[in-house]
């Protein structure tokens, strides 16, 4: 649910991002004359003011964590204040839904939040409230900005979050689609060999192991026991236990023999296959897929993101009713 509501709570944490490194300025520009008052939009009863819209500026570029400084081109201006009026109207529209909801944000929540904000960047409450008034904000003014803010995610919780179900398979087919389908997991074999070494390096000596692997071969194929075989004959690892090596995974065994072995199925035995060491016969006894070390962490994350643009979809959905069934007249 965290992920999905972030873009939202960005407005709270915005003063923290200019601490951590932004060098953000505004203010109007001088040469600007003051203009008059009016009423820019109309939801339902209420109105939002010129004044409102300006006032809201610099905290709408810092959640979208944008320089202020942009402000002061007067074509990129305009066309943030369109953005920040259609989110003022959303946001006079949601707080006018909680209201009927009575849902509320208490002061010790708020003042919860704050401390968190201030514990997360090291600030004492001077030093938090230095900066506020950086950025023209005074303690009482963002106090009702966070409040409106956790009271929006209480509201989308209620309205929007409860409605939100990303099934597993859903997640599931996401991991594959990002990771492909050996990603959803690991295969572990279990493998047995027979090992025939060569005497010495001449071509004759390799000649005569792997015509003695090739025997073998045919007695196994034949019906003979592989762990009898092996303590007789092989020359390598697991000999003395039937020529059981063990439980492996991709990436530790001899790249030749590790290609040879993930393509015998369970119960079946190779060729004879050439490595390093010498002549193997290999036979797989089991094979298992197990869940990658860090699938449940990748899955986490995939299921934050489909939450997040579900709820996204939603939340538009549930914006256009809210704007379909009130009053709203837009005059800038």
């Amino acid at each position: 649910m965290k992920r999905y509501l972030m873009k939202i709570v960005l407005l709270l944490i915005a003063l923290s991002m200019a601490i951590s490194g932004l060098q953000m300025a505004f203010a109007p520009a001088a040469a600007e004359a003051a203009t008059i008052d009016r009423i820019v939009a109309r939801i339902n009863d209420e109105i939002v003011t010129l004044h409102d819209l300006r006032q809201s500026l610099t905290p709408f570029v810092l959640q979208r964590g944008t320089n202020p400084a942009v402000l002061e081109d007067r074509v990129q201006r305009e066309r943030i204040m369109r953005e920040a009026l259609d989110d003022l109207v959303e946001r006079k529209l949601l707080l006018e839904e909680a209201k009927k909801l009575d849902l509320r944000i208490s002061d010790e929540e708020v003042d919860q939040w704050l401390a968190y904000t201030r514990q997360q960047q090291g600030m004492t409450e001077a030093d938090f409230n230095a900066t506020l008034a950086q950025y023209g904000l005074n303690p009482k003014d963002y106090r009702e900005v966070v409040r409106e803010n956790l009271l929006k995610i209480r509201l989308i919780n209620v309205r929007v979050g409860s409605q939100i179900n990303i099934a597993d398979a859903e997640v599931d087919a996401a991991y594959r689609q990002r990771f492909g389908a050996a990603g959803a997991g690991e295969t572990f074999l279990t493998v047995s060999h027979i090992l025939i070494k060569p005497a010495s390096a001449e071509r004759a000596d390799a000649r005569e192991a792997f015509a003695r692997a090739e025997h073998l071969l045919g007695r196994l194929r034949a019906g003979e026991d592989f762990a009898t075989l092996a303590r007789e004959h092989s020359e390598g690892p697991g000999a003395a236990s039937g020529g059981d090596l063990g439980t492996f995974r991709r990436g530790e065994l001899d790249p030749t023999f590790e290609k040879a072995a993930f393509a015998v199925a369970p119960g079946e035995l190779s060729a004879v296959v050439e490595t390093q060491f010498g002549f193997h016969i290999i036979k797989v006894t089991a094979r298992e897929e197990r869940a990658s070390a860090d699938a449940d962490e990748k899955k986490a994350q995939i299921r934050g993101e489909l939450q997040q643009r579900a709820m996204e979809r939603q939340l538009e959905i549930y914006l256009q009713n809210l704007k379909n069934r009130s009053f709203v007249e837009v005059k800038y």
